[in-house]
């Protein structure tokens, strides 16, 4: 109540300046922002500091303490009268400074999307925690019998068994019967408050608070379309002649479930690599230590304030938090000696390292990544480096026999996960627009239509069931599937970025280990300016074009 008084305070008081000072905005602009700041961090802080307590110790009076800083944080965003201050400095001519300029843009993008109707804002949080309830609780059955989800991704990963491949495939989707309602309404209020606040739908609402302008991601998701298609044509067809031998059935008989996932998002293990072997008996927190090391990143201090290995009652997965935006960076992972937690620790810590190296001196609002999708393609250049051969002799120093031996296989490997991954990206992206654009359209046919043009899946027969809602993303992580392909397709353009610089021609010329230009690149170009530059304006700065796919096309479709 006390920091809420004293907003308020500050709020009135600053509006009058407004008023009353033209010639001194940007001096108001700037005690504004300290002011904001000094409400803001203390609360920021605590929510991440609870929310890592809660995941290390799975104890629920942290869950609860980070749920009552969430609500305080989001009560902030959603002040009226902070709001208009906000649109008035970032509206504001005589505001010159860039640094207080994009300030207050970021502020206006976040504050805009809280400003709607409380009533409506806590229909949509009630109805999505309904859904996403049912989505956690809910397990399918195969001849009435529950199974997990990890059940059905072992069926149809492992399984010859085309009857009970169909179930489990079935039983991923029986979901859909449950949410697909609640779905449908949730889009609606969700675009009631677009609506509420000037926006078509909340499609493009999400846009613009993610610095996209319409058309963009069109056009890009466009380019990768025509660039990985006839490649993709290429692996479908090999993919399913190996599928059609192996179940004993024609090429033209296949469906959804003889794939080894339930959406096709995955690569089937065609190509019998097992990368797990040579990092068995590694200790991989020490190999990503000296590896980051060696590049110029010091990630010793991040790792003493992480939580590193399994323990009853953590959190099972992995993630990297700035638990106060001035230099406190953990990691969450849950290592064991395999090819999955070498690339996890080595793409949480590339999170990591980009936070740290921000320039602190930076206002609050700016010391964070330029983009979600920046920090991501930037995670997923290292964490890629777990499966590259010439990382893998570097970092393993393993014998150019064995390497000989794996590389035509892990090439092959790489490419059909990117290219295949590349395909469904392309359904989620283009099935949401349309969602938002009209909920009331045969979405069950829309699905089907996408994924067939696509991913080129023909759907099973006479079905007609809404297999799209079985996606948890639409419901709980909206208009956000886009930024995962983004970031594949800028981290394969760092890549290229830093070859051009040093003259390579090849990808396989790229040395990693060691390479102090590989991290100088990283900190000088992407890390330290923060949140200071557009998505747009950092990528031409940092690469010298913009964002485009030919990058991902070269790496990975030639």
């Amino acid at each position: 109540m006390k920091n809420k008084l004293i907003l308020i305070f500050i709020s009135i008081f600053v509006l009058i300046n407004f008023c009353s000072k033209k010639g001194e905005i940007a001096l108001d602009a700037k005690s504004y922002l300290d002011s904001l700041t000094r409400i803001v961090e203390p609360v920021y802080k605590n929510m991440n500091l609870s929310y890592w307590n809660a995941t290390v110790t799975g104890e629920n009076n942290y869950y609860k303490e980070y749920s009552n800083y969430s609500l305080q944080y989001k009560r902030i965003l959603s002040s009226k009268r902070d709001f208009e201050i906000i649109k008035k400095f970032r509206n504001s001519i005589e505001i010159k400074d860039r640094i207080l300029k994009r300030t207050f843009d970021l502020l206006y993008r976040e504050f805009l999307v809280n400003q709607a109707d409380t009533n409506l804002v806590k229909q949509i949080t009630e109805l999505s925690s309904k859904v996403e309830q049912k989505f956690n609780t809910f397990r399918g059955k195969i001849d009435g019998k529950p199974v997990s989800g990890n059940d059905i991704k072992k069926i149809l990963k492992s399984s010859n068994d085309l009857e009970l491949r169909r179930k489990a495939w079935d039983a991923s989707k029986q979901v859909g019967d449950i949410v697909a309602n609640d779905v449908i309404k949730l889009v609606k209020l969700r675009n009631k408050l677009a609506n509420s606040l000037g926006f078509d739908n909340y499609f493009y609402l999400m846009l613009f608070i993610q610095e996209f302008e319409p058309g963009q991601l069109d056009r890009l998701f466009d380019q990768l379309d025509e660039h990985t298609r006839e490649p993709f044509i290429e692996l479908k067809k090999e993919l399913d002649a190996y599928l059609a031998k192996r179940f004993g059935i024609k090429e033209d008989e296949l469906r959804p479930y003889h794939y080894s996932d339930p959406f096709f998002q995955e690569a089937p293990d065609i190509y019998n690599v097992n990368l797990n072997e040579l990092y068995a008996d590694k200790d991989i927190i020490i190999l990503a230590s000296k590896f980051y090391k060696s590049i110029g990143m010091d990630v010793s201090k991040i790792l003493a304030r992480s939580d590193l290995y399994e323990r009853e009652g953590k959190y099972p997965h992995a993630y990297c938090t700035h638990i106060d935006r001035r230099g406190d960076v953990r990691i969450m992972v849950n290592v064991v000696p395999s090819e999955y937690w070498m690339n996890t620790i080595l793409h949480e810590l590339g999170h990591a390292v980009y936070e740290v190296y921000i320039d602190k001196r930076l206002p609050f609002f700016l010391i964070d990544p330029s983009h979600s999708f920046i920090t991501e393609a930037v995670a997923m250049f290292f964490g890629r480096l777990s499966k590259n051969p010439v990382w893998i002799k570097e970092a393993l120093c393993v014998e150019v026999s064995i390497l000989n031996e794996i590389f035509t296989n892990v090439k092959n490997m790489l490419k059909a996960e990117q290219l295949i991954f590349s395909r469904w990206t392309q359904v989620m992206y283009r099935f949401e627009k349309e969602l938002y654009s009209n909920p009331d359209q045969d979405l069950n046919s829309l699905w089907w239509e996408l994924v067939r043009k696509y991913q080129m899946v023909h759907p099973i027969e006479g079905r007609n069931k809404p297999d799209w809602a079985t996606k948890i993303h639409i419901c709980s992580y909206p208009v956000y599937y886009h930024n995962y392909m983004l970031g594949e397709i800028l981290a394969s353009q760092f890549l290229f970025a830093l070859m051009r610089q040093k003259g390579i021609e090849s990808v396989s010329g790229m040395k990693f280990f060691g390479n102090k230009e590989l991290g100088n690149f990283f900190i000088k170009k992407v890390f330290r300016s923060g949140k200071l530059y557009r998505w747009d304006e950092l990528i031409k700065i940092a690469t010298g074009t913009e964002l485009n796919a030919k990058y991902f096309v070269n790496e990975f479709c030639k």
